[in-house]
């Protein structure tokens, strides 16, 4: 099976593919929000670990339950429809998150912001390949993969001084302004009348044609890949500040710079990634390595014989490495969907994947931290991930040698 062209452009429209990977950085600001203000919210809202772990993660829980169906839905609506109306639930989720009194009334407008959250990442890429040409589709597929950690990034490191002047209200006030800002500017770019070619809705299309293409090796596969990979990246994400605050002694503003730079480390990785593809790099090889490097790292994070000076050194290359994986399945989207219209479909499956491993992370990194006694007992997590991992992406190259997919 060859990769999926479906109506090329004659060239590629750079200008939608970055503000498509613009709404997914504001999707992930969204994410980013949380973890360098766990401390100040458990403080405000009388949170515990676990629940804080929870509202660290709960984003993703819309994703981890409807990752497909959200797909399916938006093919049928139309990704620039969807994606609006994702924009505008941030800021509304945002406004309503910031009267928030209690850790209840935040749990729930997380779980409102998990079903934006989804809208956008199933979205953006149809959106992507829409404006690409067959050439250049990997390199742009594969820079989308970058959204999550420098959206995450800007939230880390902008959400500490904002929240030192307005509190955290006032960071979540921010992020649902930039919602509204980047709203405007999808529905001025992507309006028919300056881009002709925009997908609009799709055709009915059966719901046993919509679980053939979904259960297929090459989307489940991908989508276990994401699961394993968001498991360790959110986990080491969202409770990196913490740990730097608390065992390394960084104020909290220093924590935030730390931790954003990196994840940042993680979005440089994608792009190296979509470059390596671009060059003809197998998909399965990038995923391998990931996971290899990713466990190799992860033994020193938070192990307490490893000195202090190695700790933010090895945690940026174990971003760095992890990223090569996003990149790598979201570009194999578009390959192993069978019609250019059940884009959305096969990626809110591999979202749907990466959804369930971020929902897990924080809780799981907590559980193993009161388990063990403290953050040493954090990579046995890692290293059973990796190794699940490994093995599925030597599966993931032998269905693409299959299929004819580079």
């Amino acid at each position: 099976m060859a990769e999926n062209t479906g109506g090329a452009p004659a060239r590629t429209r750079w200008g939608i593919v970055a503000l498509a990977i613009a709404a997914g950085v504001v999707a992930a600001i969204q994410v980013g929000k949380v973890p360098p203000l766990i401390t100040q919210l458990q403080a405000d809202l009388d949170m515990s670990l676990v629940a804080a772990g929870w509202l660290a993660s709960l984003f993703n829980l819309t994703g981890a339950f409807f990752g497909i169906l959200g797909g399916a839905v938006a093919d049928k609506l139309g990704p620039r429809r969807v994606l609006l109306a994702g924009l505008g639930g941030f800021a509304v989720a945002g406004f309503a998150g910031a009267l928030a009194t209690d850790a209840g009334w935040l749990l729930i407008c997380r779980s409102f912001e998990s079903a934006t959250i989804l809208a956008c990442t199933v979205t953006a890429p149809r959106l992507i390949v829409a404006a690409t040409t067959p050439r250049q589709r990997n390199l742009a597929m594969g820079a989308w993969g970058s959204f999550m950690p420098f959206g995450m990034a800007l939230a880390l490191l902008g959400a500490p001084p904002i929240a030192a002047q307005f509190g955290w209200q006032g960071v979540w006030l921010s992020a649902a302004g930039l919602a509204l800002v980047c709203m405007a500017a999808v529905a001025w770019v992507t309006s028919p009348v300056r881009w002709p070619a925009v997908p609009g809705p799709g055709t009915s299309l059966p719901w046993r044609v919509l679980g053939q293409a979904v259960w297929r090796p090459g989307p489940i596969v991908m989508g276990l890949c994401f699961a394993l990979y968001a498991i360790q990246f959110f986990a080491v994400a969202s409770w990196l500040p913490t740990y730097l605050i608390e065992v390394m002694a960084f104020p909290p503003d220093r924590a935030g710079i730390a931790t954003a730079l990196v994840v940042a480390g993680n979005g440089l990785g994608n792009l190296l990634s979509a470059l390596l593809l671009h060059r003809g790099v197998r998909r399965w090889w990038l995923v391998l390595s990931a996971f290899v490097l990713m466990a190799v790292c992860a033994g020193g994070i938070f192990a307490p014989t490893v000195p202090l000076l190695w700790k933010l050194p090895l945690a940026f290359a174990f971003n760095l490495f992890g990223g090569l994986l996003p990149a790598a399945v979201l570009a194999g989207t578009a390959a192993h969907a069978p019609r250019p219209e059940m884009i959305g479909t096969i990626n809110g499956a591999v979202v749907q994947g990466a959804a369930i491993g971020s929902l897990a992370g924080p809780p799981a990194m907590a559980v193993m931290i009161a388990g063990f006694g403290g953050w040493s007992g954090t990579y046995w997590l890692m290293i059973v991930c990796c190794v699940f991992g490994v093995s599925l992406a030597v599966w993931l190259g032998a269905i693409e040698r299959r299929l004819g997919i580079g």
